[in-house]
């Protein structure tokens, strides 16, 4: 079976790809595996001043498989409070990981796949990008962190109007709110994202890794309770009637691979 995720480099640039094009780089146990094991491997070697989360295909990431999620309900087992678990423990990783980790969203990030670009540092996005909430559509919180960097980046009122209200945001849209901190046609995602990367790998690794720290320090260390925090709200909302129609509903008139933006 294929990786659904791939780790290559560029010089000192690790290069993560989301390459599960076929599902639209859903988000379920196994891409999980992979992206933990992606960071882990950057980690212990130790030889890389920066990395990239980009993607094959049209979509960054469509979100949680729901096709796999609704079946879990139907079996009323622990899936999706281990499948929460293992993307949470990859959103703790990134913010550990001692060099900047940079997202290059060249189509729909959607639900966890918004939260994945989030975790990042920073990001580039193409023109073409989209940023979709899509939990509420769904009858759920958020998960992947979403809550936490959209408020830490935003105030807490215009995060929960996003998140409620407005629901989705254009590449243009998350530019003008410095959600994402560079632009680019499609055509020239990719080159810019490592001129970026470039800039960065190009500084001292020790004053990097530094001031990586003191950045998180600065925001606040409380990820990790929040992490749980959502995911316990988001077990609360699933286990509501309301969340099962609806993903049944959305796996049941979807022509596409069963995920959609939700964990």
């Amino acid at each position: 079976m294929q990786s659904p995720i791939t780790l290559t480099e560029v010089d000192d640039i690790a290069v993560i790809t989301l390459s599960n094009e076929a599902e639209a780089n859903a988000i379920d146990l196994a891409f999980c595996e992979s992206l933990l094991n992606a960071l882990e491997t950057i980690r212990a070697s130790a030889k890389h001043r920066v990395a990239v989360i980009r993607a094959t295909g049209r979509i960054f990431s469509a979100g949680g498989n729901l096709g796999q999620i609704l079946a879990g309900l139907q079996r009323s087992d622990t899936f999706l409070e281990t499948l929460i678990s293992e993307l949470h423990a990859a959103i703790l990783a990134i913010a550990r990981l001692p060099i900047p980790v940079i997202a290059s969203v060249q189509g729909a990030a959607a639900g966890a796949g918004f939260s994945l670009a989030m975790a990042c540092d920073f990001a580039v996005a193409s023109t073409s990008a989209r940023f979709v909430v899509g939990y509420g559509a769904l009858g759920t919180s958020s998960d992947g962190g979403l809550s936490w960097h959209l408020t830490r980046r935003l105030g807490p009122a215009q995060a929960l109007e996003l998140m409620l209200a407005r629901g989705a945001l254009g590449a243009s849209e998350a530019a003008a709110l410095r959600l994402v901190q560079g632009l680019a046609e499609p055509h020239a995602l990719e080159q810019d994202t490592l001129e970026m990367a470039r800039k960065v790998a190009d500084l001292p690794p020790a004053a990097v890794r530094e001031m990586k720290q003191l950045v998180g320090l600065a925001a606040g260390d409380g990820l990790e309770q929040h992490l749980e925090n959502e995911k316990q709200a988001f077990l609360r909302c699933a286990s509501t009637s309301e969340f099962s129609r609806r993903v049944a509903a959305f796996v049941g008139r979807s022509d596409r691979p069963a995920s959609a933006p939700a964990a």
